[in-house]
């Protein structure tokens, strides 16, 4: 059994994960990992109703639409690795049309970001960058 959120995620991850030389986690970063820079996706789902998306819900009211919003930390040692992974990250998502069976998807917005954050409190530098994507969904009916 699959999940509408779930499924919406992957959709995105699998679009991020397409690119081999762009290491993506999902949500967290795995114990033991060696990356130095990746990105880290954090999703969110919205399901609007007929008074927030007028123009995407039916007469019937149905809830149908699906906003998927994907959170984009791109980590790096400095600005520049974390420039390269937000530019690939970029690439991977901006206008792309994501795949969810069953549903007729928009194309990947940028949506919102923030200026590079530095961190270093483990001693090392560390630079963290965040792009807010996100795209709609609608299922027949």
């Amino acid at each position: 059994m699959t999940w509408s959120v779930q499924d919406h995620a992957d959709a995105g991850l699998n679009l991020l994960r397409a690119d081999v030389g762009l290491t993506v986690f999902d949500g967290a970063i795995p114990p033991g990992s060696t990356a130095d820079h990746y990105v880290v996706v954090y999703t969110y789902r919205e399901l609007p109703t007929s008074l927030a998306a007028p123009d995407k819900i039916k007469l019937t009211g149905k809830s149908t639409v699906v906003n998927m919003v994907l959170y984009c930390h791109c980590v790096g040692t400095d600005g520049i690795t974390s420039r390269a992974v937000q530019g690939r990250v970029q690439a991977a998502l901006l206008d792309q049309i994501p795949v969810v069976a069953g549903r007729t998807c928009q194309p990947i917005r940028w949506d919102s970001g923030n200026q590079e954050q530095r961190n270093e409190v483990l001693g090392s530098l560390v630079v963290d960058t965040v792009d807010v994507y996100a795209w709609s969904s609608v299922a027949p009916g």
